[in-house]
């Protein structure tokens, strides 16, 4: 009866863990206030840079880490992009996931 009794704390012990993770990984903010403001602020940059040009660009922010995915047509629109991301306030580093895609 002893073994079983240490099985059955130690499956406690473990579901107390997962439910501590669960708790720390929801109560924490998806994107905090600065991090939609940078979001915001290359959004907005991105549609002055390209009003026209058919560019499928996700930016997602992370404590000052801009991730750029999606989708341009040139190399030289990507290249603009990641300098845009770059000089925008806030941003302190830019993961570039932009793919090239010339035609459909």
């Amino acid at each position: 009866m002893g073994a079983h009794m240490s099985a059955q704390t130690a499956f406690l012990i473990f579901l107390g863990v997962v439910a501590v993770a669960v708790l720390v990984t929801r109560t924490r903010p998806a994107t905090s206030d600065s991090d939609r403001a940078i979001i915001t602020s290359i959004d907005a940059a991105l549609s002055r840079e390209f009003p026209l040009a058919n560019l499928q660009v996700d930016v997602k922010s992370f404590d000052g880490v801009v991730i750029l995915g999606g989708y341009t047509r040139e190399m030289a629109q990507t290249r603009r992009v990641v300098e845009i991301a770059r000089e925008t306030p806030g941003v302190k580093s830019v993961d570039n996931r932009i793919s090239i895609r010339t035609g459909d």
